[in-house]
């Protein structure tokens, strides 16, 4: 066997692996990709190691203005930078990278948006999520949660603990700007002492609020923490489970493949005003 006829088997071998690369990568930026779910914060939609299939032309034709997400949907995103758990380290190798949460988009751009003692509120509409709610109840949290001194915000309440509004990290800001006005009376009391009330947040163009299914006490990260998601942090949106494909349950094996619709609920929430 020649030296020349060993350089074109290297050569050979490089270029078909390379090829085979490039059109991995070019498939999973902008034909489809699968995403592993790692944790239970979409339970009991998703479970803790489901893999869910992401058709990525979704996100390219949304940036081109040829399609938009939609309530309900269920989104992969990034967490903003700073925010909690928005870096880990690789296994294994130890080095940093910003991981995919996965959560549903509940409110788009132009939506006024709450939480009021475990109930979204989306244009002011109590959305009935029986996805839900026939398996876990709710925990009783609010959000926002302000308080109010002198006329002005002076704290948010974030993860349960008053945040004073000059200390707020980078990645809240913008959510001052998207608080709603206080009524007048309430208004007026705060500057006789400081008051707390939940307002709505008008979501400004290009911003999702999202939050994960698990809505128990600690079950999920998301808008309730890191605040509402500018659309650059949406890689997709999850429509169907594909893995594992079988899942055993109390009466024995039974398919798993399932589409992930939009729940009804999200189809009744009325337009902004």
């Amino acid at each position: 066997m020649t030296r020349e006829f060993l350089r074109y088997l290297w050569y050979e071998w490089f270029r078909q692996v390379g090829e085979a690369l490039l059109i991995a990568l070019i498939v999973t930026t902008y034909v489809f990709t699968t995403v592993q779910v790692v944790g239970n914060s979409m339970y009991p939609t998703l479970k803790n190691g489901e893999r869910v299939f992401v058709p990525k032309y979704r996100m390219w034709m949304v940036r081109l203005g040829l399609d938009e997400w939609r309530r309900g949907e269920i989104a992969i995103i990034k967490p903003p930078p700073g925010a909690p758990n928005s870096v880990a380290p690789f296994p294994v190798l130890g080095f940093k990278f910003r991981p995919y949460f996965i959560k549903r988009i509940v409110a788009l751009p132009g939506d006024r948006v709450r939480i009021e003692r475990g109930q979204l509120f989306v244009n002011d509409y109590p959305v009935p999520e029986e996805h839900i709610t026939r398996y876990l109840t709710p925990y009783p949290d609010s959000f926002p949660v302000v308080r109010l001194y002198q006329g002005k915000p002076v704290s948010l309440q974030i993860g349960g603990v008053f945040v004073p509004v000059e200390r707020l990290p980078g990645y809240l800001k913008p959510l001052l700007g998207m608080l709603e006005p206080p009524p007048p009376d309430l208004k007026e009391k705060s500057y006789r002492l400081p008051v707390t009330y939940v307002p709505n947040l008008r979501l400004p163009p290009g911003y999702y609020f999202v939050l994960g299914d698990n809505r128990s006490l600690g079950g999920s990260e998301d808008s309730r923490i890191f605040g509402p998601l500018p659309s650059t942090q949406i890689a997709g949106t999850a429509s169907f489970v594909w893995w594992p494909p079988l899942v055993r349950t109390e009466e024995g094996w039974k398919l798993n493949w399932r589409r992930l619709g939009i729940p009804e609920g999200f189809l009744k929430v009325p337009p902004p005003n």
